[in-house]
């Protein structure tokens, strides 16, 4: 074998194994984003347990993001976020104890911010507050099934 036809075998295969590598990738992301997933949770002192959860429309808008909450022994608490939303990667929770407040990032940024105590949800790209839940969730609902289906 000559040392021009080594080069082309070695060249097919390396391609060989990154679109295997990048098939395995694209299937992972595809199975990550066709559930519904937690992408932030905190849970306060008391136990009140906070989550920013998103689900995949399959259709032109892609995600549809949503705000939960529960106090111990209640059902799941629902507030809207966006029904148009991107994907998000992760989110990261920074938990004010003193001030029963749970603020949601979202790529550095405050997205939205929870007052536990008073069930206050700030969704800060609008400037809108409410007091207690939009919607109560199903009993027996849980973050990981699809807020779409209440």
């Amino acid at each position: 074998m000559t040392g021009r036809c080594k080069v082309v075998i070695a060249a097919c295969l390396a391609g060989l194994v990154l679109v295997g590598v990048g098939t395995h990738r694209f299937l992972r992301f595809l199975l990550r984003v066709g559930v519904p997933r937690i992408v932030a949770r905190a849970v306060s002192p008391d136990g009140v347990e906070m989550c920013i959860v998103q689900e995949c429309n399959f259709s032109t808008e892609p995600f549809t993001t949503s705000f939960v909450y529960r106090k111990p022994g209640a059902d799941w608490g629902w507030f809207y976020f966006d029904h148009e939303d991107w994907y998000w990667g992760t989110g990261r929770v920074s938990v004010d104890t003193s001030n029963q407040v749970a603020v949601f990032y979202r790529a550095g940024s405050p997205a939205a911010t929870f007052a536990w105590g008073t069930e206050t949800y700030t969704l800060h790209r609008w400037d809108r507050t409410l007091t207690g839940a939009q919607e109560c969730l199903p009993t027996g609902w849980s973050p990981r099934q699809s807020v779409r289906s209440r």
